[in-house]
């Protein structure tokens, strides 16, 4: 099992409980100097991004369902060598595993849990706590940590998640770009180390474009996005009336190529569908706006996969999690454990022809 998590966090939904709106900080200089560095970059790029936006983009060769379709795992529900069954029963070879910054000295039973997965590529998710907003260095010192201990397992490495929302410890993104300046030196000691960033959730382009545009001092290797669409239903649906699932990628990847912070590649490291009637495994279970029963999960997760995958834009798309009653592919609930019809749509988008079919 994995060590207990701090007070803030909602093990059940596996992410920070939402702030009290007594807790959430007013506008301050610092924030309204973000919001003006944010715009200021908007303007001075727009034009760049709109031609490069309507530019034919040079054909690739599709990756193979393989090496395109990951998946979130944890061993926080489920017993670790029930996981690797599940693992190998899909075929899943890419995985993404949380590693949270407040357990970097106490990472045995992670590094115990991904050393199962012998035939598979794990992408490390760090995770930021509340705390490493406001010292970056113990930040750096816990990235250090995480990274040393899972060297050479992996050598893919996540810095941050969802740093756009406040519930997760950074206030706005200058705080997610300080923390990244004091990651600076993780090439020089790790040669041949692969670093994704930007790690903002949601479609929200102008925070996107803050951390992949600007004149600080690191380079990441890969964009990583949280997309999701689940509050507009289907991935067809239009976001403002323009923007589907598509569009937002093709948005996502142009801001990408135009980045002098990153190299010119894209993952969506995390996405998914909530189910109605789970809480507490996701908040917004009563919500038909926001979550969907189990046969409409299944068919939306395919829909997203073989959409992301036509657009030739995206080299990996990140389903969290396998295990999970509120959004998983697994209930993973002790009285009634079962493979959700999710389970067997990512199965099938995993076989040779999954994703063209």
């Amino acid at each position: 099992m994995t060590p207990e998590h701090p007070h803030w966090w909602d093990p059940h939904s596996d992410q920070p409980y939402r702030l009290a709106p007594s807790h959430k900080q007013r506008a301050t200089f610092s924030h309204l100097m973000e919001y003006g560095k944010t715009a200021l970059t908007g303007f001075a790029i727009f034009p760049f991004a709109l031609a490069r936006l309507f530019r034919t983009a040079t054909a690739k060769p599709p990756p193979q369902p393989a090496d395109f379709i990951g998946l979130g795992i944890s061993n926080e529900r489920c017993a670790p060598n029930h996981v690797v069954e599940l693992v190998e029963e899909l075929g899943a070879k890419r995985l993404l595993l949380r590693v949270p910054t407040w357990h970097a000295d106490q990472l045995e039973p992670y590094l115990n849990f991904a050393q199962k997965f012998s035939t598979q590529t794990i992408l490390v998710n760090i995770l930021q706590s509340r705390e490493n907003a406001t010292d970056p260095d113990a930040w750096s010192h816990a990235v250090e940590q995480i990274i040393n201990a899972f060297w050479p397992l992996t050598r893919e490495f996540q810095l941050g998640n969802a740093v756009n929302r406040s519930k997760w410890g950074c206030r706005h993104t200058g705080d997610y770009l300080m923390l990244l300046d004091a990651a600076t030196r993780l090439p020089e000691q790790f040669p041949g180390i692969v670093l994704a960033g930007s790690s903002i959730i949601d479609f929200e382009p102008l925070a996107t474009l803050r951390t992949l545009v600007n004149f600080h001092r690191y380079q990441l290797d890969v964009c990583s996005a949280l997309l999701y669409v689940n509050r507009r239903g289907s991935p067809f649906t239009r976001q403002y009336g323009v923007f589907d699932l598509e569009r937002k990628i093709r948005i996502a990847a142009t801001l990408a190529s135009l980045s002098n912070r990153f190299g010119k590649r894209l993952w969506i490291t995390e996405t998914n569908w909530p189910l109605l009637d789970t809480k507490p495994f996701t908040p917004n279970s009563g919500s038909p706006r926001s979550t969907v029963n189990e046969a409409t999960q299944a068919k939306y997760l395919t829909d997203y996969y073989q959409t992301a995958w036509r657009t030739g834009l995206v080299e990996r798309v990140y389903w969290w999690q396998l295990n999970q009653a509120g959004y998983g592919l697994v209930d993973h609930r002790p009285n009634i454990p079962r493979k959700m019809p999710s389970f067997y749509a990512f199965k099938k988008l995993l076989s040779p022809n999954g994703l063209s079919s």
